[in-house]
């Protein structure tokens, strides 16, 4: 699936000087073209908050149930968290909870992409480009964001689970900086650094210990913003089965 020709020399280069590194045209084009798509059409994504001092995950029929004042109150709740600078509301698929008998083919699809991320091929190359011997596994998970979707400022490392690089493969085309939905970074005491653009068909990853977020989608976003994201960590694959 990884594009033959990427120069590793100057990707470990890269990354060496910061920690973060974004790769373009990473995957070979045909594959992020079926990636794009399948999510597009086929996904059946959750919507991912928190809520009431819990993560909580909606499927999409539940959340279509819900009636305008159980929603009005829900959404008031996520912004008086995100008023705070807490929490997150966007739309996810992730591999360890997605069950895969019964899936169609475009689906399964999707999970190979979730089983090579895991395999030998693209942990070698990030523990090449990134410095280190350790990663054994990646966490992984389809995301969405649209209009009123978010993501605080955050980071990623949680010791217990042992992540160390954080990645977002994305799938957005055509992006327009002023819909939102950018890769910020900030420093430890919360001041802007630089923010990276959703795109198509690139890695953005970054030690897990930078400062981060995604802005709010603006309700002018034409886009649905795309990707495959997670962290990889030291831990056997197996681990979130």
């Amino acid at each position: 699936m990884l594009n033959p020709d990427l120069d590793i020399k100057s990707l470990t280069a890269q990354f060496a000087e910061d920690g973060r590194l974004r790769i373009d045209n990473v995957l070979r084009p045909e594959i992020a073209e079926r990636i794009r798509k399948y999510c597009l059409d086929d996904i059946p994504f959750d919507y991912l908050s928190y809520i009431d001092g819990t993560n909580v995950v909606i499927p999409a029929e539940a959340m279509a149930a819900l009636s305008i004042e159980e929603q009005q109150d829900m959404q008031s709740k996520i912004l008086a968290n995100a008023s705070e600078g807490v929490g997150f509301f966007y739309c996810g698929y992730m591999a360890a909870r997605a069950q895969r008998e019964g899936c169609n083919e475009n689906l399964q699809f999707l999970h190979s992409v979730f089983d090579y991320v895991n395999g030998e091929e693209m942990l070698s190359f990030i523990n090449e480009i990134t410095g280190r011997d350790d990663l054994q596994s990646a966490f992984a998970q389809y995301t969405r964001y649209t209009t009123g979707q978010f993501l605080t400022r955050h980071q990623d490392d949680i010791t217990n689970e042992q992540r160390h690089i954080a990645y977002v493969l994305g799938f957005s085309k055509n992006w327009h900086p002023d819909w939102g939905g950018l890769l910020q970074f900030f420093e430890p005491d919360g001041t802007p650094r630089d923010a990276w653009l959703p795109a198509f068909n690139t890695l953005s990853l970054f030690d897990v210990r930078h400062v981060h977020s995604v802005t709010y989608i603006t309700p002018f976003a034409k886009e649905q913003r795309l990707s495959l994201t997670g962290w990889f960590r030291s831990i056997p694959p197996d681990a979130d089965a």
